[in-house]
């Protein structure tokens, strides 16, 4: 989720996540990220008073607190193989942080002084995390090597460059700036040479960028035509198109793993409710109903299944749906690690 829909879900406390136990009825969670091996969810959650990161076992029912800190921890991350996860932590200056997920024996290893952060992209080698800070003044986008901790700072504007992403193979870095007068989408190379504006949308937003599967698509949001719809176009830049045409907020695009479809969130019926889309914009699908607010739709590895948030109940949850909304279900813990 990037610059459009987080800030938006942000005001009405959207982006908010419940898993049930007799000790997690007031816990709220958010972010829920799939593992590559689709065996483990990733939140951040409240359920010990602050927001920590932890891993929920889909085969056990199991719940593993993985970051245990007094501060709060938000936007988990897994790494390529599954092996850490990177998120983004408010302790010490708000440092970024990668937690090496191991079980009991977890080990935290902090990895820039970003005072501002989002979601963290790895390299696909697993090598490399990006991220934005506004450490030097500006918000600019940094990379830094995971093991060596050594960083380097990829873009140099008094603006705002912000939610860089790696293309799936690793060639490409998609980011958005403001750096002429609104928020563009941009491609740089992963050493912060090339850099070119992809969007020219100066009177709109463009945002929520986000790669197809074979790093060939971006897909994302704009309200070049007052509301937020979702359009898609060529990794250069070319063949811009809409997919879809209505009168209120399509936010969040996200691709399915085969590259096939979107699914996304819409207050089209005037609740927030999660859609699916082809990518040539036929087939559009409604997969929930409800009067409450269903958002941050990510797919399962294999493409079967979707997860999601929702405050249905009146409490913010973590549900899971077939692609296609049939047998959705709340999570349900067993007992804590």
């Amino acid at each position: 989720m990037r610059w459009t829909l987080a800030v938006f879900l942000s005001v009405c406390f959207y982006g908010i996540a419940h898993a049930q136990s007799a000790k997690t009825d007031t816990a709220t969670y958010l972010h829920p990220y799939w593992s590559p091996d689709g065996d483990y969810i990733a939140f951040a959650s409240s359920l010990n008073g602050n927001f920590d990161i932890y891993a929920f076992n889909l085969n056990t029912f199991e719940i593993e607190n993985m970051s245990q800190h007094p501060a709060n921890d938000y936007y988990p991350a897994w790494s390529p193989r599954g092996r850490y996860v990177a998120f983004y932590s408010e302790r010490e200056r708000q440092h970024h942080y990668d937690m090496r997920y191991t079980g009991k024996d977890g080990k935290e290893f902090p990895l820039s002084s970003a005072r501002s952060s989002d979601l963290p992209s790895w390299s696909p080698d697993g090598q490399n995390i990006l991220y934005h800070s506004s450490e030097d003044g500006d918000m600019d986008i940094y990379l830094r090597h995971h093991f060596s901790n050594e960083m380097r700072k990829l873009t140099f504007n008094d603006s705002t460059d912000v939610y860089p992403f790696f293309s799936p193979n690793g060639d490409k870095i998609l980011f958005l700036s403001d750096r002429d007068g609104n928020m563009e989408i941009y491609a740089m190379a992963p050493d912060g040479r090339n850099q070119k504006r992809l969007t020219y949308s100066p009177h709109s937003y463009e945002v929520d960028p986000i790669w197809s599967p074979d790093g060939n698509k971006i897909a994302f949001s704009s309200d070049r035509y007052r509301n937020f719809d979702l359009y898609i176009m060529n990794a250069d830049g070319t063949n811009q198109r809409r997919l879809t045409t209505d009168p209120h907020f399509d936010l969040g695009p996200q691709w399915s793993p085969d590259g096939e479809w979107l699914v996304f969130t819409s207050d089209r019926e005037a609740d927030f409710n999660i859609y699916t889309i082809k990518k040539d914009g036929t087939e559009l699908t409604q997969l929930t109903y409800h009067s409450g607010k269903d958002f941050y739709p990510t797919w399962s590895p294999d493409g079967n299944k979707i997860a999601f948030c929702s405050d249905r109940s009146g409490t913010s949850k973590v549900y899971i749906m077939d692609k296609n909304g049939k047998n959705m279900r709340q999570l349900q813990i067993i007992r804590q690690q």
